[in-house]
């Protein structure tokens, strides 16, 4: 063992003048960059309205053009605005300090963990390790029982979505009630199909139509604890300020009425052009953070606001890059609100093994 250390040592000896920069520069990240053996993952974060606030009449037909362009980009990894199994647990696990977090963002996850566990009999850790077991030894071309099987570990872990994944790979008349599917988990999953959210209609479809088992939930809510003690004074900083008639400013109304501008599929790809642009991140950023900063605040509410927004993005970026191991120098989707997009663009362009990809590229020009 000794002579293994050693030996270990001294390689690391030899190689380490390699890898030094001038005496003079402190170290930068993306200087290991240049030095990637083999090219680096592409990464498209898609910067999205939430669709759940989109008009009654919305019709996800609409969205088609836009997924026909993000199957052309053919992801290996899709990751969602979604907290993972692990996250849920934990924000019930402290429940004291996270208050209905957990709750208020993953209430129809805990459901649909819900009905699987009573059929296959494991809580969430138990069934995302079942997850992880099964994953590693899934067949390339999987019976119907194996995928309903794996949709409702899948729904035991917390993971929804990919349940939805598996379950709408299926055969319409293979979605049925059998293999750890009740009939209460196959009405629960039935359900989507009527729900209007990004996370399936955009992440779940797009993962089913390229032959994907799986999606990646990357949000994060650890820092939500930041927020509840501030609230009073957040709310009156913002009357303070007349906040209100900030948002009726017109160069933002564009941004704001996003989700009315979703109703035929050409309006619906220029919203999506548009929101991914470096004009509507400016413009986004202006408007809902920096002023939370450049002005005072009772308090210092704006500061610890925008603490917990910079370390919920942060957190992303870490679940993001975690996912992105699973396809090394492969295409990654990052499908999330459009307010984190020039956040997670700017953080992930530091990361050692990614290229991050212009979204006109992929969408076309605004």
């Amino acid at each position: 063992m000794k002579f293994i250390q050693a030996l270990a040592a001294a390689s690391l000896l030899l190689i380490a003048p390699a890898f030094a920069g001038s005496p003079s520069e402190a170290f930068d990240p993306r200087s290991l960059q240049q030095r990637l053996h083999g090219a680096p993952a592409q990464l498209l974060v898609l910067g999205t309205p939430h669709l759940s606030g989109a008009p009654e009449d919305f019709d996800p037909a609409v969205l088609e053009p836009l997924l026909q362009r993000l199957a052309a980009f053919a992801p290996d990894v899709i990751a969602i605005e979604n907290l993972s199994g692990e996250s849920i647990r934990a924000l019930k696990d402290y429940e004291a300090i996270y208050q209905e977090t957990a709750d208020v963002y993953s209430g129809r996850l805990l459901k649909g963990a819900a009905l699987a566990a009573g059929q296959i009999g494991l809580d969430l850790p138990a069934a995302e390790a079942e997850v992880r077991r099964t994953l590693a030894e899934f067949p390339d071309a999987p019976s119907p029982a194996q995928r309903r099987q794996l949709a409702a570990l899948f729904a035991a872990s917390g993971d929804t979505h990919s349940a939805l994944v598996q379950w709408w790979r299926l055969p319409e008349a293979e979605r049925v009630a059998a293999d750890g599917i009740s009939p209460e988990l196959a009405a629960f999953l039935g359900e989507y199909d009527a729900r209007r959210n990004e996370s399936h209609l955009i992440g779940a479809r797009l993962a089913e139509r390229l032959g994907l088992e799986r999606v990646y939930p990357v949000d994060d809510h650890h820092s939500d604890d930041l927020i509840y003690p501030i609230i009073p004074q957040l709310s009156e900083f913002f009357e303070a300020q007349n906040i209100g008639a900030v948002f009726e400013m017109p160069e933002y109304q564009r941004l704001i009425q996003a989700t009315d501008r979703l109703r035929t599929p050409e309006e619906a790809l220029d919203t999506y052009r548009y929101l991914n642009s470096p004009e509507a991140g400016q413009l986004d950023v202006a408007l809902q953070w920096a002023l939370l900063i450049d002005r005072p605040s009772p308090d210092h509410a704006g500061r610890v606001r925008m603490a917990e927004w910079e370390a919920r993005n942060l957190r992303q970026v870490a679940h993001i890059r975690e996912a992105m191991a699973h396809a090394p120098g492969g295409r990654v989707l990052v499908i999330i609100g459009s307010a984190h997009k020039p956040w997670l663009d700017a953080y992930l362009a530091m990361i050692s093994d990614i290229e991050v990809v212009d979204a006109a590229a992929v969408l076309g020009e605004p």
